[in-house]
C-alpha cells in the first residue's frame, strides 16, 4: 500500500471497535493506506507527536468521523484545531481539500455547523454504524477525488485513479461471487443434510445400508442380490447399469459420506 492515498481517521476512541475499525478494514480491502493510532502508535512513542507530525501532517486526506462520542473528545478537537491551523497556513481557509467530514447523523451536522461551520461547506456525508456498501462506495469515491483535486488533476493522476476505482470494482464483484459460492454451498449442504436425514430415518434402507463397505468397494452389483436396491432406486442413491447390474450415482456417494461421516 505504499504507493497508496495516505489517509488519517479522527475519531474518538469511544468509536473504535464497533464503528470504525470496520471502516478502516474496508478502506484496506480497498487498497487505501490507512494511519490508524491503533497501529502505528508503538508503546513508548510520544503520542502528541505520533499523532500530529507523523499521522496529519503526513496524511494526504484526513477523514474527520463525527459522532455523539467524538462530540465529547478533546483529542478529536485538538486534531480539528491541528487541521484547521495547518490548512489555514497554506492559505487554504475556504477550500479544505484534505478534509472530509462524516457524521454518524443529521444532529451530529448540526451541531457542527454551529462549532466549526467551515467543517460542513461540503454536501452532508452521512455514515451510521450500520452503513452500507452504498455509502462505503461514496466515501471511498470522495478520498480519490479530494486526493485527484491536491494532485493537480494530471493525467497520470486520472490514470491512477481509474486504476483504482478498477481494482476497487474487480475486488468487489470478487467478493460478491464468493459470498454468493459459499450461500449456495451452505444452503445446499443443509438440503443435503435434511435429505439423507429423512432417508436414514424412514428405515426403508435399512438392509441396503448394512452392506455399504460390499456396494462402496464394488460400486457396480447386481441388484436383485441386495435387498432394498429398489428403494435405493427410487431415492436416486442407484442407477440401472448394464443388464442385471445397478451402479452408485454421485448422489449416493454423497448419501454414503454424509452415512459414514455421522456414524
Amino acid at each position: 500500500m505504499a504507493n497508496s492515498v495516505l489517509v488519517f481517521v479522527s475519531h474518538s476512541s469511544d468509536d473504535k471497535e464497533d464503528y470504525i475499525e470496520p471502516i478502516v478494514q474496508d478502506l484496506e480491502d480497498c487498497y487505501i493506506n490507512v494511519w490508524f493510532d491503533k497501529r502505528k502508535i508503538l508503546p513508548g512513542n510520544n503520542l502528541r507527536k505520533s499523532i500530529f507530525r507523523d499521522g496529519l501532517d503526513k496524511a494526504d486526506i484526513a477523514l474527520l468521523f463525527f459522532t455523539k462520542q467524538s462530540l465529547q473528545s478533546s483529542w478529536v478537537d485538538r486534531e480539528i484545531k491541528h487541521v484547521l491551523r495547518e490548512e489555514s497556513k497554506k492559505g487554504n481557509n475556504f477550500d479544505l481539500n484534505k478534509i472530509i467530514s462524516i457524521f454518524d447523523s443529521t444532529e451530529t451536522y448540526e451541531t457542527i455547523s454551529d462549532r466549526y461551520p467551515e467543517l460542513t461547506d461540503d454536501l452532508l456525508h452521512l455514515m451510521p454504524k450500520d452503513y452500507s456498501k452504498n455509502d462505503l462506495g461514496q466515501l471511498i469515491s470522495a478520498i480519490w477525488s479530494k486526493y485527484l483535486d491536491l494532485q493537480g488533476g494530471d493525467i497520470e493522476t486520472q490514470k491512477q485513479l481509474l486504476a483504482k476505482d478498477k481494482e476497487i470494482f474487480q475486488k468487489d464483484k470478487e467478493i460478491s461471487a464468493l459470498n454468493n459460492s459459499l450461500s449456495q454451498v451452505k444452503t445446499k449442504s443443509t438440503s443435503d443434510d435434511d435429505l439423507f436425514s429423512k432417508y436414514l430415518s424412514s428405515g426403508k434402507l435399512q438392509d441396503f445400508i448394512a452392506r455399504k463397505d460390499e456396494i462402496l468397494i464394488a460400486g457396480t452389483f447386481v441388484g436383485r442380490e441386495f435387498s432394498g436396491t429398489n428403494v435405493a432406486m427410487a431415492f436416486g442413491i442407484v442407477e440401472k447399469g448394464s443388464g442385471t447390474l445397478v451402479k452408485l450415482t454421485p448422489k449416493g456417494i454423497k448419501f454414503f459420506e454424509w452415512l459414514l461421516l455421522n456414524e
